[in-house]
């Protein structure tokens, strides 16, 4: 099998890994990058199963990145977010993610694992992976693979439960009505929809502005899209605004005057809003086309 055939069938998987592992989709691309041309390198040839050697390959870049990456989290200004993932309809990216849980919510539980529970983790509960096969991969005895993966689900039994939310087919129906009264100004509408305890996250990286905290409870939520609302209504021309599928979801991409890209997009619970987070950051929007649809 040719380099580009190998590139061509398990892209979107390594991708996909990669993705879930960093939260950026520029630091993911350029990873799967690498693991190619190291591959060019080297004859993979007598290698019996090269998916698995791939996702070895990959993984282990994306654990010693995360190592390496500790400390530019630790002086980020303000809450990081990951980088949203626009999915269009035929990228063959979108349909392993649209298959697989992906949100933020998800995304942002993953921050807080390790980068050897957070492959374990990836590897088991969202590829399905068993355990010699994860053993394989991370280059760990199947049992430590086995303690890692049980260690996770105790120390956060909400991330099963953010796969299962994420899948929820109500979702989207939620988030457009949220959309469609954002439109039409019904701040009664939007209240309704959100929880009690909604809170809101903006991530400019301290180059745009964004709130440098997040922001708790329905009022202040409520005042906050109030306020940002008046302000887009005061500019010389309208906001550009697009309804996206981001991270799997409905999703909300934004142009405003300054033509600063924003993407929106939220985590429904219990038929509510309880997370809305908003992406400015412009490097972490450099891969987001204006055409997206």
């Amino acid at each position: 099998m040719g380099l580009q055939e190998l590139y061509s069938q398990f892209h979107p998987l390594l991708f996909s890994i990669a993705y879930r592992m960093l939260g950026t989709v520029s630091d993911a691309e350029d990873i799967v990058h690498d693991v190619y041309v190291k591959a060019s390198e080297r004859t993979i040839d007598h290698v019996e199963n090269k998916k698995a050697y791939l996702c070895k390959m990959v993984t282990n870049k994306c654990i010693d990145h995360l190592t390496s990456a500790e400390h530019k989290r630790e002086v980020y200004i303000g809450p990081w977010l990951p980088e949203p993932l626009i999915l269009n309809e035929n990228d063959p990216v979108s349909e392993v993610m649209n298959e697989e849980a992906v949100s933020f919510a998800i995304l942002l539980l993953m921050e807080k694992l390790k980068p050897l529970e957070r492959a374990v983790f990836i590897l088991r509960e969202v590829l399905d992976y068993d355990y010699a096969t994860i053993s394989q991969i991370l280059n760990r005895s199947e049992s430590t693979c086995r303690k890692v993966f049980s260690r996770v689900k105790t120390k956060f039994p909400l991330i099963e439960e953010e796969v299962e939310a994420a899948l929820d087919p109500k979702r989207d129906g939620i988030i457009q009505t949220f959309v469609l009264a954002l439109h039409h100004g019904n701040f009664q509408k939007i209240e309704e929809l959100l929880y009690k305890d909604v809170t809101l996250y903006s991530d400019g990286g301290g180059k745009v502005y964004a709130a440098l905290k997040p922001v708790f409870s329905r009022d202040l939520v409520v005042r906050f899209i109030r306020n940002l609302l008046s302000h887009k209504h005061n500019e010389e021309k309208p906001a550009v605004v697009k309804v996206v599928n981001v991270n799997g979801q409905t999703g909300l991409l934004v142009r405003g005057e300054d033509n600063i890209k924003t993407v929106i997009c939220f985590h429904v619970k219990n038929d509510q809003i309880a997370d809305i987070y908003i992406v400015r950051n412009p490097e972490k929007l450099k891969h987001v086309s204006l055409q997206s649809h």
